[in-house]
């Protein structure tokens, strides 16, 4: 499982980035904590050479969605174009795959609105996994469902598990088959450390310093 960085803050991606990790993803909301205005935050990434980069289109109408799209493609035309899942989402997908574009279709939460995505052509399916477990529904049940369902019929669609509330989530979602998880950066922290990590890198220093004498 590969590692797509949840935030719209630069610092935070940047210093994901330099750690490996293969995307970044955010969201509305994420951009009005941060503060920071979409095109010039889109720029600023793509500009930091992630290997994904997911930009949202959130319009009232077909048109206007993929007038914003055509406006995102502009500034790099590998950026995945993000999606709420919508009968009006399905549509643009449906559009937009046909031209090779590449789409990700976020707020999946059960196996049909996962595979009626992966039939309009999406690329990369959000499946959330926290928001589920708060209304009763087991998001590690669905995820692995869904990752299921696309390796038994053989389809290209990437899921990444979001909605990742702790590093069991993360841990579950590995096992259960995602190709990615959108984490925030206290989760990655938390998911890198371990106190006997800590404690054999320790030891090695000493040693390693006992040796040089």
């Amino acid at each position: 499982m590969q590692y797509f960085i949840d935030t719209a803050n630069i610092q935070e991606i940047q210093e994901a980035l330099a750690l490996g990790v293969s995307g970044v993803t955010a969201n509305p909301s994420m951009y009005l904590k941060e503060g920071v205005k979409f095109y010039d935050f889109l720029k600023e990434v793509n500009a930091l050479s992630p290997k994904i980069l997911t930009a949202e289109v959130i319009e009232p109408t077909l048109k206007e969605m993929l007038d914003s799209a055509d406006k995102i493609l502009a500034i790099n035309p590998t950026i995945v174009i993000k999606v709420n899942f919508s009968p009006l989402g399905l549509k643009l997908i449906n559009i937009l795959s046909k031209r090779g574009i590449k789409i990700a279709t976020t707020l999946i939460f059960n196996t049909n609105q996962a595979t009626i995505a992966i039939d309009a052509g999406t690329d990369y399916i959000f499946p959330f996994i926290g928001r589920n477990d708060e209304i009763g529904v087991n998001g590690i049940q669905t995820i692995t469902d869904i990752c299921s369902i696309i390796k038994n019929k053989n389809y290209h669609t990437k899921v990444v598990a979001a909605s990742i509330k702790n590093v069991h989530h993360l841990e579950q979602a590995a096992i259960a088959g995602a190709d990615y998880a959108a984490v925030s950066y206290s989760i990655f922290e938390k998911a890198m450390s371990h106190q006997l990590t800590i404690d054999g890198a320790e030891t090695f220093e000493q040693h390693w310093l006992q040796l040089l004498k």
